[in-house]
């Protein structure tokens, strides 16, 4: 195994678990704005499921919680959209990446 394979894959574990965790920031800050019971359970139930079953499934059962946002908390929201599309293109781009070096090397 060369040494970018490694890096490669790397950035894409890294570009995924930041995705990951932005993703769960976000749903954590939406519940408590919505007063939800568990709020660290729904951030966690939000990346669970094959295809992003848990996320969907949030998202269609907090339309009946009124939101009371800050606009503190919205502007970490923003923060975080934008740290989250910063981490998929990371994602995108190393996989890309570790196809190509894949599909020359192998």
């Amino acid at each position: 195994m060369s040494w970018y394979l490694i890096i490669v894959v790397f950035v894409v574990i890294l570009g995924a678990s930041n995705l990951a965790y932005q993703v769960y920031k976000m749903t954590e800050l939406d519940a408590t704005s919505r007063g939800f019971k568990h709020p660290k359970f729904w951030g966690f139930f939000s990346l669970s499921g094959d295809g992003a079953g848990g996320l969907v499934l949030y998202l269609i059962g907090r339309r009946k919680y009124p939101s009371s946002m800050s606009e503190m908390d919205k502007m970490v929201i923003e923060s975080r959209k934008k740290k989250a599309g910063v981490s998929l293109v990371f994602l995108a781009l190393s996989t890309i990446a570790l196809f190509v070096i894949c599909i020359l090397t192998f």
